[in-house]
């Protein structure tokens, strides 16, 4: 007996495919994730501006040593910095570096220019599908 895919599959295929092209367009011109913008974009948005890894791991539903493999890259490109919190040494608080801001400033342009585009056809997409079960 053959099993039998759910008739969302191939919906559900499409838009992550086009989410998955954002991705490699944000790595080829920012060397950047999603997911990392996606931090990036938590911390520029957050008062005052600094979060942890376990902060983090909470607001994006993922484990912390997935989160700290992604932010150790941010590191790395010198989009954030940590400092060690004056009341608990062992917290670590994480903050955007001057390059990191301008980087999610010219992230959040582009994401901006492109979404549109990509909601529209997300929208087609699934009024396709709607359309395909009435």
């Amino acid at each position: 007996m053959m099993a039998t895919v759910h008739p969302d599959y191939e919906v559900i295929s499409k838009v992550y495919a086009m989410i998955q092209n954002i991705d490699n367009d944000l790595q080829i011109k920012f060397a950047v994730s999603f997911e990392q913008f996606r931090i990036l974009h938590f911390i520029s948005s957050i008062q005052p501006k600094e979060t942890t890894v376990s902060i983090l791991a909470k607001e994006f539903r993922s484990n912390t040593s997935a989160t700290s493999r992604k932010v150790s890259t941010l590191y790395k490109q010198n989009l954030i910095k940590d400092h060690v919190s004056g009341d608990d040494r062992r917290t670590h608080w994480i903050t955007l570096t001057p390059k990191g801001i301008s980087t999610i400033n010219e992230l959040k342009e582009f994401v901006d220019d492109h979404l549109p585009e990509i909601e529209k056809q997300i929208i087609a997409t699934l009024s396709k599908n709607m359309t395909d079960l009435i």
